[in-house]
């Protein structure tokens, strides 16, 4: 899903392990799995059940006004029955009795109707609970689901992650140990495994390597303005397939202050670093990418860094037009919470401003968050380990309560 990656200054590992590590999913719409979609019927038969116990208990309820309405004129009919009665004197003696059993009739009709209407007041009063619980429910399962399709996302972009990281480290191992061993590796050597890996490997950009001035094998001077290599004749292969095939170039700006952060960064820290997304040239096109940057040591001296670049092209085309739950979106941020990816392209690469403060510090810790906002609109987001543990990335899937519970 990662397809097109790109870098453009660093290194690899075994392709082999790549393989093991790297299998590219197809690109299809994130859906719910079997079980969430059997939960999901289950919910809207309880809903559909408890929906019609509402409605009959309405009729019943309709049917009980009428009663009270027929009760009612009942009762007054058996009162005028009782006047005309007591005019008729002695000769209506026996409508009077009549006219007193229908009166005693109608009070317990309306006595019993009115049993019956707080009867089913409180069954619908009960089915209004019912009713509430059932959407509570289907709103958590829906939450759950979303979490899932998240974290399942989340660890396809590990796994991309730990493949790049695997690489680098296999490749890092090998210069160093035979450096450290006294036994300096030759640059063709390294250069032929670089570029084995990048044939290896179409979803990534570039490998590169930038070793400090003299530290590789003393013989800078040598090696000046030869392929791979620019005036200073350091160790500085950047092997990318910037124009479709695989290609040698030294690379450049590694030490112009401002533009050499994939190098400074690891330099001065002494540790690995995963970059933000930026711009660079490659063959005179300029990409989107972002950077895998590993530091490498001699004898426990920073000596130089490894890295591995991939475009980000290919992954904002793939995240852009997922859909998970049929209605949502998926965007990718970095870990200073800018857009890697998003379907709305206007915002790629900008700071993450929409979403509140709480969201942003939760992508930068590496934390899962759940935000809703005016009872509808979702933000889900979900930790996305890069390879380097200070610097995670985060998934978010984005959807509306309301439109994603109409298709389930």
């Amino acid at each position: 899903m990662l397809a097109a990656w790109g870098l453009r200054r660093r290194s690899s590992a075994p392709s082999r392990l790549l393989e093991m590590l790297v299998e590219k999913p197809s690109v299809r719409p994130c859906s719910a799995p079997a079980e969430q979609d059997a939960l999901n019927n289950t919910m809207n038969q309880i809903k559909k059940l408890v929906t019609d116990l509402e409605h009959n208990a309405n009729k019943i309820n309709s049917i009980v006004n009428v009663i009270r309405d027929v009760a009612k004129h009942t009762n007054l009919l058996a009162l005028n029955a009782a006047i005309e009665a007591a005019r008729a004197g002695d000769a209506g003696r026996g409508f009077a009795v009549v006219a007193d059993e229908v009166r005693a009739l109608a009070s317990r009709t309306t006595s019993a109707t009115s049993d019956i209407a707080s009867m089913v007041k409180a069954i619908s009063d009960e089915t209004g609970n019912a009713v509430k619980g059932v959407e509570k429910a289907e709103r958590e399962s829906l939450l759950e689901t979303a979490q899932l399709l998240a974290a399942q996302e989340a660890a396809r972009l590990e796994t991309r992650f730990a493949g790049l990281k695997a690489t680098l480290y296999g490749l890092k191992h090998f210069i160093e140990s035979l450096k450290n061993a006294r036994q300096g590796p030759e640059r063709q050597a390294i250069n032929t495994v670089m570029a084995a890996y990048l044939r290896a490997d179409r979803d990534v950009l570039a490998y590169s390597c930038c070793i400090e001035p003299g530290a590789l094998d003393g013989r800078d001077a040598e090696f000046a303005n030869t392929p791979g290599h620019d005036a200073s004749g350091r160790f500085i292969p950047y092997w990318n397939r910037g124009q479709g095939s695989v290609g040698l170039e030294p690379l450049a700006d590694y030490d112009s202050a401002g533009l050499n952060d994939w190098y400074e960064l690891p330099r001065r820290t002494g540790q690995d670093v995963m970059m933000e997304p930026y711009d660079y040239r490659v063959n005179g096109r300029t990409v989107r990418m972002t950077s895998l940057m590993v530091a490498l040591k001699f004898s426990e001296r920073f000596a130089g860094t490894l890295g591995a670049d991939f475009s980000l092209d290919a992954l904002q085309q793939d995240l852009s037009q997922r859909k998970p739950l049929g209605v949502g979106f998926l965007a990718l941020l970095s870990n200073a919470a800018s857009y890697v990816t998003h379907p709305d392209a206007e915002r790629l690469g900008k700071s993450a401003d929409d979403l509140n403060a709480e969201a942003r510090q939760a992508v930068k810790n590496g934390k899962p968050y759940v935000c809703l906002e005016g009872n509808d609109r979702v933000r889900l987001f979900a930790p996305v380990a890069t390879g380097v543990e200070r610097m995670p990335w985060s998934l978010m899937i984005g959807f509306s309560l309301a439109a994603a519970l109409e298709t389930q």
